[in-house]
């Protein structure tokens, strides 16, 4: 019996480790995909959720001035990526945003980095701390600052909150896929998942 408790106690210590390497956030759950996520399940007719308007139909602040609705977008394949400029794991997930940028940006594909704001108090970083950030790590794509109750949405939608988080969004406006975390599996099937969404 203690030789069973003993395995489970690091298997939990484990789980624990390999979320927090993975993704920045308060939730363990985030070594586990949650049930949103599409990225495993095969295209069946449109059977996947349309992001629904109380997130796609609300003005966005861009870091370049003006503002962006995610609709604006229909027509085009969309990664909605959650990130901060404190967080070690979206700037591991970065180079990866850019070659997927680089790869299908002519073909209708965006890439749009939703800045979450300040850790402890939701509060949005400053603009130009963003700009500097993204000028030092040469972003190749649209910056936004989406406001908290967005960003609770999109993370109720995962199932967790954390970042990064990616949202893959489809021509019609279909979330095909959720990827919690910047490890390198969570990014290899994101890769896999708009390699396959964009052949479409």
């Amino acid at each position: 019996m203690k030789f069973f408790l003993r395995t489970a106690a690091i298997s939990c210590l484990l789980a624990l480790t390999l979320s927090i390497m993975s993704g920045c956030g308060s939730a363990p759950a985030a070594v586990n995909q949650p049930q949103a996520n599409t990225e495993e399940k095969p295209a069946v007719g449109n059977n996947y959720p349309v992001l629904k308007d109380d997130i796609a139909d609300v003005d966005i602040d861009l870091v370049k001035g003006g503002t962006m609705k995610i609709k604006d977008y229909r027509g085009k394949v969309v990664l909605l990526n959650l990130w901060a400029t404190w967080c070690g794991p979206c700037r591991e997930e970065m180079p990866h945003l850019i070659e997927l940028k680089k790869k299908y940006g002519d073909n209708g594909f965006e890439v749009i980095g939703l800045n979450v704001g300040f850790q402890d108090t939701d509060e949005p970083e400053p603009i130009d701390d963003i700009q500097a950030f993204a000028k030092k790590m040469r972003l190749n794509y649209e910056l936004a600052r989406i406001q908290p109750d967005v960003t609770k949405k999109l993370q109720k939608i995962a199932q967790i909150s954390a970042v990064p988080e990616s949202f893959l969004v489809d021509r019609e406006g279909r979330l095909r896929g959720v990827f919690v975390g910047g490890g390198p599996n969570v990014i290899s099937k994101l890769k896999t998942t708009v390699d396959r969404v964009m052949a479409e």
